[in-house]
C-alpha cells in the first residue's frame, strides 16, 4: 500500500472514529453546554453590536476566525490537543472557539476600541479569559484534551493576530477613505461650471492678441 492509500485510510478510520464519538457524546450535558453557550454568545454579540459597522467589523471576524481555524487545524492535525465533544461531527471543532467565541468577542473588542492601547488592554483580558480560564474549564470538562501543548502559546499566538489583522483594518479603512476623497475631489471639478467671458473681457483678449 502506497503512502497516499495509507493516508486515506486513515483518515477514514479516523473519521468513523469521529462520527462514533459524536454519536456518542449527541444531546449529553455537555453537548448541550456547548450549544447553550455558542447560543448565548451570538446573542449578547448581535445586542451589542454596531449595526452601522456591521460590514466593517464581519470583515475584521472573518480575519481572526480564519486564523483561528487554520490555528487549531494545525493544532489537531499534528496531535497537540483534541476535542471530545463538537457540535458537528467535523474534523475540527468550529462552531465553539473558531466560529463563535473568539471572532465574535474579537470583534467586540475592535468596536469598543478607537485607540490602539485601549483595543491591547480589552484583548489581552479577552485572550487571557480564553486561554486561562476557559481552555482550562473545558479541559477539566473532558470536552477538550490537551496533550503536548501549553495555553500560554494560544494566548501569545492569538494577541499577536488580532494586532496584524487591526493593523489590516486600518490599513484598508484608510486606503479606503483616500480613494474616496480623490474621487470625490475630481468629481467636484468636473461639475463645477467655468465662469463665462464678458464681452469686454474678450475685446481685451483679442486686443491682446493684435
Amino acid at each position: 500500500m502506497d503512502t497516499i492509500a495509507t493516508l486515506h485510510q486513515l483518515r477514514i478510520e479516523a473519521w468513523e472514529v469521529k462520527a462514533l464519538l459524536w454519536h456518542q457524546n449527541f444531546l449529553t450535558p455537555k453537548w448541550w453546554f456547548i450549544a447553550l453557550i455558542i447560543a448565548a454568545t451570538y446573542a449578547i454579540w448581535w445586542k451589542f453590536t454596531d449595526k452601522r459597522r456591521v460590514i466593517e467589523l464581519l470583515l475584521f471576524g472573518s480575519f481572526i476566525a480564519v486564523s483561528r481555524v487554520i490555528f487549531d487545524d494545525w493544532g489537531i492535525t499534528s496531535g497537540r490537543w483534541t476535542y471530545v465533544i463538537d457540535l458537528v461531527p467535523l474534523g475540527i471543532s468550529l462552531f465553539l472557539n473558531d466560529l463563535t467565541i473568539v471572532p465574535l468577542s474579537y470583534m467586540l473588542a475592535y468596536q469598543y476600541s478607537p485607540t490602539w492601547s485601549r483595543f491591547l488592554v480589552i484583548i489581552v483580558i479577552l485572550q487571557g479569559a480564553i486561554s486561562f480560564a476557559l481552555l482550562p474549564l473545558l479541559s477539566m470538562m473532558g470536552i477538550l484534551v490537551i496533550h503536548n501543548w501549553h495555553v500560554a502559546y494560544t494566548f501569545g499566538f492569538m494577541i499577536a493576530t488580532a494586532v496584524t489583522m487591526r493593523a489590516i483594518m486600518l490599513f484598508g479603512l484608510n486606503l479606503q477613505r483616500s480613494s474616496r476623497l480623490e474621487t470625490i475631489e475630481n468629481t467636484t471639478l468636473e461639475i463645477i461650471p467655468q465662469p463665462a467671458m464678458k464681452p469686454l473681457d474678450r475685446e481685451q483678449n483679442n486686443n491682446n492678441k493684435d
